[in-house]
């Protein structure tokens, strides 16, 4: 049965799972481990339960879900910016419910943490393969470019139609790029060097980076964006990390490389 909720998207009541045979087949297709397909599958009714709040979808799954699905990696979680209302206004019992009752997928929230500027929530869930768990995390960063209404496409057969509010590419790059001086994540430094093969407005992506840097007290240099020894830091989470996300990894110093090319319009 088909029905429009609040927010004006589709929804649909499910009593049954998707088919293991259609999660073997993409993860088969993918060459990724079947959990990391189950995840990212559980990730999307996750999406679709927290799409009806105000906020703004971001970050690499924002990239896997809506903009590249069929050529970037997974993910592991689910990354928004809140920049106005209370995060206690967020009915977390009632969107797992409803979720759980539209997919099959049994869910529960295990830990909450909070603070006026950041919300996590470490979510359980128990779908074909057994108990597993996802993480949502939520900002108050302020959004400095228009974001734009997506539909989520379709890459499991059971998926609602929904649009959810998604950070423009040029504002998620900024955001990536500044995530290369905060912290040495392999994550980072993969989108980076995949966002360099877009079609985005770089001018565009300077000026928000520099607005970013500017809110959180960065004092901006492509040093610190490439510190001594960073390769060496990288290299033994590079396979490791980027192996349960994606089957075909870069070779680490060639994605160094281009990253420092590529990232000369900063200058």
């Amino acid at each position: 049965m088909v029905s429009i909720n609040k927010q004006g998207n589709k929804s649909r009541e499910l009593d049954v799972l998707i088919n293991k045979k259609e999660l073997l087949s993409k993860a088969r297709k993918r060459k990724l481990n079947l959990g990391m397909i189950e995840k990212d599958y559980v990730l999307g009714w996750l999406l679709f339960g927290f799409s009806g709040v105000e906020m703004i979808f971001k970050g690499g799954t924002a990239l896997s879900k809506i903009y590249f699905p069929k050529i970037w990696r997974l993910s592991e979680d689910l990354d928004f910016s809140m920049p106005k209302g209370d995060f206690k206004n967020i009915d977390i019992e009632e969107i797992l419910k409803r979720v759980s009752k539209e997919s099959g997928i049994g869910f529960s929230l295990k830990n909450r943490y909070e603070n006026p500027e950041y919300l996590q929530l470490k979510i359980q869930y128990q779908a074909l393969l057994g108990k597993n768990w996802g993480k949502i995390d939520i900002t108050r960063e302020s959004i400095l470019d228009e974001p734009v209404l997506k539909i989520l496409p379709k890459a499991y057969s059971d998926y609602p139609s929904f649009k959810a509010r998604v950070m423009s590419l040029e504002e998620i790059f900024s955001e990536k790029l500044r995530a290369l001086i905060e912290r040495d994540k392999t994550r980072d430094y993969y989108d980076v060097w995949k966002m360099l093969s877009l079609k985005v407005d770089l001018k565009k992506v300077k000026k928000i980076f520099l607005q970013k840097c500017e809110a959180k007290g960065i004092d901006f240099s492509l040093n610190k964006m490439f510190p001594d020894n960073l390769e060496g830091i990288l290299k033994p989470y590079w396979e490791r990390e980027l192996s349960r996300l994606v089957y075909s990894r870069p070779d680490l110093k060639k994605v160094m490389k281009e990253i420092k090319d590529g990232l000369k319009f900063l200058g």
